[in-house]
């Protein structure tokens, strides 16, 4: 039931900000340093992200955001096994231009676990704050999706604008 409202909530985001104004798709890659729970069975992460953000007031943007992050794991010297981790977050992306090169942002949603964990995923976050240009941005963030597992990691991203 939560899955369900969230994604509604999302999709009607989408729809009233798309009635609003004009927007622009991002998509971007980023890499990030694991803390918390998964530390010390985790090396990096690597993630690539998706994005359309509409203009829906001054220096204002929202929109759906979908990705896929793998934290890629250590050698276990008890069973001699690397263990990966990765989920695929879908959330609502907000960004607010504080001059006309830097903002600050957080994406909030839910991300689905996809490396066959007992966990089926959790509430997922990443607040950010960032350098953009006309045509790409570079930010920084701390993402994770609290669950039973929590999964979080220390973010540098770039995403190229379209």
């Amino acid at each position: 039931m939560k899955k369900s409202l969230l994604g509604a909530s999302i999709l009607f985001m989408g729809f009233a900000a798309q009635a609003q104004s004009t927007g622009q798709f991002k998509a971007g890659v980023n890499v990030g340093l694991p803390v918390g729970d998964v530390k010390e069975m985790t090396t990096f992460s690597l993630g690539a992200d998706l994005a359309y953000l509409w203009n829906v007031g001054t220096n204002f943007q929202v929109g759906p955001t979908v990705g896929f992050q793998n934290f890629f794991g250590k050698e276990d010297p008890n069973y001699h096994d690397k263990t990966s981790l990765s989920y695929v977050p879908v959330a609502a992306s907000g960004q607010f231009s504080i001059a006309p090169e830097f903002f600050i942002g957080a994406d909030l949603g839910y991300a689905f676990t996809t490396s066959g964990a007992e966990d089926a995923g959790g509430f997922y976050y990443l607040p950010k704050i960032g350098y953009q240009k006309p045509n790409w941005e570079v930010y920084t963030g701390y993402r994770g999706v609290s669950s039973d597992v929590k999964f979080s990691a220390i973010n540098l991203g770039i995403n190229f604008k379209f």
